[in-house]
């Protein structure tokens, strides 16, 4: 699978979408790589990685597990956004050692709480994108930020149609986020969490990271205000600052980025 890693410190597996690459990630980086050693990939069977696309999140999340062991990475916090997050809580549910600390960015457990989407705008996103039919935009970001920041929309919206995945891969991980539902799972979750959700997401209800929050234990939900479904890139500064405040408070082992970096050389 195409991999990176940038920065120093505690591994931080950043887990991307439906059909989007982890290009997705770049506008904010640098700014996460200060603090952890970021690795970021694309799925298997899409945009950059190759094999065959798997239908199941329970494959993804192997798959994020035997990348871990690949980078010899015994464990790491796993933050997965959107269907990245029902990959995550697949990851954490299958490979509990793995996960040092779980964050579910504006995601589900699946069942009723799954987004969605219509079959015009599948078709669109298979022909290229959903913003041919001007709806990328509505979907991502909050109105707010739409009307008062147009060309940082227009930025941001590249990172989503860069490294295009195939009809193939878009189909298996459609059928893969229909089928996932973690409801009745979710006590079983037992690494430190933090649930993160957009005030104005248009793509996931803020009840199913309620949901999440409320029956994973000891949970926490930080609703960043205002901002839409991809609230790391429409808030980037505040989306962190609430990450690194949780993690400080709720994972206080966790190592400052020069004691960790000095620790990986040894």
């Amino acid at each position: 699978m195409h991999h990176e890693r940038h920065g120093a410190g505690e591994p931080l597996l950043l887990i991307t979408g439906w059909t989007i690459s982890a290009a997705v990630f770049e506008p904010v980086l640098e700014q996460y790589a200060e603090h952890f050693e970021c690795i970021t990939y694309d799925h298997r069977g899409s945009a950059r990685s190759g094999g065959k696309p798997p239908t199941s999140m329970g494959a993804l999340a192997d798959d994020a597990s035997r990348l871990l062991t690949e980078l010899r990475i015994p464990r790491a916090h796993v933050y997965g956004v959107s269907m990245g997050g029902m990959v995550a809580q697949e990851l954490a549910l299958r490979h509990p050692a793995r996960v040092r600390g779980l964050v579910l960015g504006g995601t589900t457990p699946g069942g009723p709480f799954a987004p969605r989407l219509g079959p015009l705008d599948v078709m669109a996103i298979a022909r290229g994108g959903l913003e041919e039919r001007g709806l990328r935009g509505p979907v991502l970001f909050s109105e707010a930020f739409r009307r008062e920041h147009p060309e940082r929309v227009r930025e941001l919206l590249r990172h989503f149609t860069a490294n295009r995945s195939s009809a193939a891969a878009i189909g298996a991980q459609l059928l893969a986020s229909a089928r996932f539902n973690a409801v009745s799972r979710l006590p079983r979750l037992r690494a430190p969490t933090l649930v993160m959700h957009g005030e104005r997401d248009r793509l996931v209800p803020l009840a199913a990271s309620r949901l999440l929050a409320a029956r994973i234990p000891d949970a926490e939900l930080a609703v960043v205000p205002g901002a839409g479904h991809a609230y790391a890139l429409e808030a980037p500064r505040e989306s962190l600052e609430l990450l690194l405040e949780w993690r400080e408070r709720r994972l206080p082992g966790s190592r400052p980025r020069e004691e960790a970096h000095v620790a990986s050389d040894r």
